[in-house]
């Protein structure tokens, strides 16, 4: 963890000092967050529960109040919604699956290990699967999460992720109103909850006339995310960007497809797993 001034470190010191009493008084006790223990007990690491702490500090500028409010209202809503269920025990809509890879290259520059790639080209023309908005928030919060599992927080060369949205053939010159309705509610949904965890994200395939893309996203981030916005019309540009991407398409070293390269086992840490396992036999009962 690094701290700019010794104000920085006493806002982090004085959440970690109450972050027992803040999770027991404000979340029902709810101590889970992307996938790990915050307080002590069974499948606790501190290192990585400061690290995490640590995010929500930055994310917020080191206001205490601000990091307070978004760390508890996350624990909130990862109780309410159940992002592990929606990664790890839930089956989505097949053609949502096959567009959402994950891939990890160890040997790739800092934080562009984990890459998330988001093949919306040809989905875009499937627009049924956009007409219920709970289930496509599901689904890309099941793809965030595993994506979540590939990191290590207490590596700061691994502990942010890079995302490549591909829009290869989407229509130039519009976007249909459910699937911008859908856009907004994931976005919304990531920069609240996710803070702090992405570290690039890549536009690609995008042709000059297709200005909707950028102009839809940029509307509900804030100026610190859009500087890592980087929009390329031609995706074998992405080479120079993401070293270990497939060759045919992107650009990359790889000669490998970006299909063989998807990470499909991915496993929850062993405290969600409990959790996940809680849940089964609360169902049960």
């Amino acid at each position: 963890m690094k701290f700019n001034n010794e104000t920085e470190k006493q806002v982090f010191e004085r959440l970690w000092k109450e972050l027992s009493n803040l999770i027991e008084k404000d979340c029902q006790g709810y101590d889970e967050l992307y996938g790990y223990k915050l307080l002590e007990g069974e499948f606790y690491d501190e290192e990585v529960a400061k690290a995490l702490v640590y995010k929500f500090c930055k994310a917020y500028q080191f206001n205490y109040e601000e990091a307070v409010k978004n760390l508890t209202d996350t624990l909130n809503w990862r109780r309410e919604f159940d992002p592990l269920s929606a990664a790890f025990k839930e089956t989505h809509n097949k053609a949502l699956e096959s567009i959402g890879i994950l891939t990890l290259y160890p040997k790739a520059p800092a934080n562009k290990k984990v890459v998330t790639w988001n093949l919306y080209g040809g989905l875009l023309k499937q627009k049924e699967v956009f007409e219920n908005v709970e289930k496509f928030l599901r689904y890309r919060i099941g793809l965030m999460e595993r994506g979540l599992k590939l990191l290590d927080f207490t590596d700061e060369n691994n502990d942010y992720m890079t995302q490549v949205h591909d829009y290869k053939g989407v229509s130039m010159w519009k976007m249909d109103p459910q699937i911008k309705k859908c856009t907004k509610q994931v976005i919304e949904t990531f920069q609240k909850y996710y803070p702090e965890l992405l570290y690039a994200k890549y536009f690609v395939n995008v042709p000059s006339l297709l200005t909707w893309v950028y102009d839809v996203v940029k509307k509900f981030v804030g100026e610190e995310t859009r500087k890592k916005f980087v929009v390329l019309n031609d995706g074998n540009k992405l080479g120079a960007y993401i070293p270990f991407a497939p060759s045919t398409l992107y650009g990359g070293k790889s000669a490998d497809s970006l299909a063989t390269q998807n990470v499909t086992d991915v496993r929850p840490t062993p405290y969600a797993l409990s959790l996940l396992e809680k849940e089964m036999t609360t169902e049960i009962d």
